[in-house]
């Protein structure tokens, strides 16, 4: 399947939303983002980073349940980049926050394929579930995590390409931003993409700006 988004430089995604969002003005759309720099970047429970990382992220939502946002991600060099980009709709139902949405990863400065998949998310009030199902033979990825225990949130995830993982976080506001810390218990599984991942078993801390 061919990528509906430029996915090989996500800062012009995040820079149309910008640009889209002050063209237009706040009563068309309402735009936010963060910036962020953690002793390790993680996604799905893997180390893409190495070492220090760090995450600028853009979303916008444009009314009547539609929102669109992107992500870059640094990995363990600093030219290589992950990008995210992705439209969806929200809804609620019988209470329930929910979230679809097409969701289009890729890398930057690195030879290795990105990746399409359709995700859904739903919000209860004491945890929440995320399933991605991958297009195109890409891996699935299921999520639930939970904020019940209060003192802490808690996430179980299993991605089909490379694993699983147990992740215990608590996120505190500090500074019109957020620091959060926590741990990460990463399994690889025996498939040929898992063998290139190394299983993950640290303690992580972060800080993000929001704007």
């Amino acid at each position: 399947m061919k990528n509906l988004f430029n996915i090989e430089n996500g800062f012009k995604a995040l820079v149309i939303i910008l640009l889209s969002t002050i063209a237009f003005g706040s009563k068309a759309a309402d735009f936010s983002g963060s910036v962020g720099v953690s002793s390790d970047n993680y996604f799905r429970g893997v180390n893409m980073s190495d070492g220090i990382g760090y995450t600028l992220r853009g979303s916008v939502d444009l009314g009547n349940g539609i929102f669109a946002g992107a992500k870059v991600m640094s990995m363990d060099e600093s030219s290589d980049l992950m990008t995210t980009t992705m439209i969806g709709y929200g809804f609620n139902l019988g209470g329930v926050d929910i979230n679809v949405a097409y969701v289009d990863r890729g890398y930057q400065g690195i030879d290795t394929d990105g990746w399409e998949e359709i995700g859904i998310a739903a919000n209860f009030d004491l945890f929440g579930v995320y399933y991605a199902k991958g297009l195109d033979d890409a891996g699935d990825f299921y999520l639930v995590d939970s904020s019940a225990l209060k003192v802490v949130d808690v996430a179980y995830g299993d991605w089909d390409n490379a694993g699983s993982y147990w992740e215990i976080s608590k996120s505190l506001d500090l500074a019109k931003g957020n620091l959060k810390v926590g741990y990460i218990d990463h399994e690889s599984n025996d498939d040929d993409f898992s063998d290139k991942i190394t299983d993950v078993d640290n303690f992580y801390v972060g800080y993000s700006y929001s704007f």
